[in-house]
């Protein structure tokens, strides 16, 4: 049994599909059954990662865990090893080592060292920009034609994260990728301004970037983001580093199959712009 948290999120929604598609035996990992929202006849169970005791039903009969960073990593790792869980892959972030002073960087670090300490055998996976990230553009295409970002021309290769799933997915059903810490990314560099582009050509709309400045969209990003956070997602946005904008050939390595491109991405989910 493979427990999935985060089930409700662009990559454990999607791993859980993929998993579930090829056979395996998968359980949902959610703080309100009645609301995920998962498919029907999905195993789902209840448990809050702020009180690790809850989560004794959920990872019961689990011998391998797909977690998410939260902060609350030692003693969930505790209760899952009580459980039996043997394997854990772990969601992490590529600034755990490429800006491991930022409060993203050692928060990720901080998770990954938890799994360590636990003894169990884990993967460690790193993506950089999440193509996903695009979809806070919503309300922007609700009220018009123009999507406003700060750092026009800076390019990142912002990953699928059915790709990133597809990499857990691997992780958690074969051998072979224990010890392992997997940088992910898309197969190319793209800029804000090819994002939009993308986008509106999968919607069938002719839409235009405006650039603003990072002022502004620290403004607008502190209505749901704590302040750390706007800070070092803008750093990051504004000033990667040359790791942050390589392109890594982890996706097809691990899987078989290339990277998705972030205009596939924006044609796989184009209803989530409608």
């Amino acid at each position: 049994m493979i427990l999935v948290t985060g089930a409700r999120g662009n990559v454990g929604g999607e791993l859980l599909r993929q998993l579930s598609a090829g056979g395996h035996a998968v359980r949902a990992l959610t703080r309100d059954a009645a609301r995920a929202g998962l498919p029907a006849g999905a195993d789902v169970a209840e448990g809050d990662f702020g009180t690790a005791g809850s989560l004794a039903a959920a990872l019961a009969g689990a011998d391998s865990l797909f977690l998410m960073t939260s902060g609350h990593e030692t003693a969930v790792l505790r209760e899952a090893v009580r459980a039996g869980v043997r394997r854990v892959v772990l969601l992490s972030s590529m600034a755990a080592t490429t800006r491991p002073q930022s409060l993203i960087g050692r928060m990720h670090r901080e998770a990954e060292l938890a799994v360590e300490a636990s003894g169990v055998e884990w993967t460690f996976l790193r993506p950089g920009q999440f193509a996903s990230n695009t979809l806070a553009w919503r309300s922007q295409l609700a009220a018009g034609d123009v999507v406003r970002t700060p750092f026009a021309d800076v390019a990142l290769p912002a990953v699928h994260p059915g790709d990133i799933a597809a990499v857990a997915r691997t992780a958690l059903t074969r051998n072979g990728h224990a010890g392992q810490a997997y940088p992910l990314s898309g197969p190319e560099p793209v800029t804000p301004v090819e994002q939009v582009a993308a986008v509106g050509e999968a919607i069938g709309r002719k839409l235009r970037h405006e650039e603003i400045g990072p002022e502004q969209a620290a403004a607008a990003m502190a209505a749901h983001m704590p302040a750390p956070i706007v800070a070092a997602s803008l750093e990051f946005l504004g000033s990667p580093t040359p790791e942050e904008t390589r392109p890594v050939p982890t996706v097809e390595k691990v899987t078989g199959t290339p990277a998705r491109t972030f205009a596939q991405w924006a044609r796989d989910n184009a209803d989530g712009f409608r």
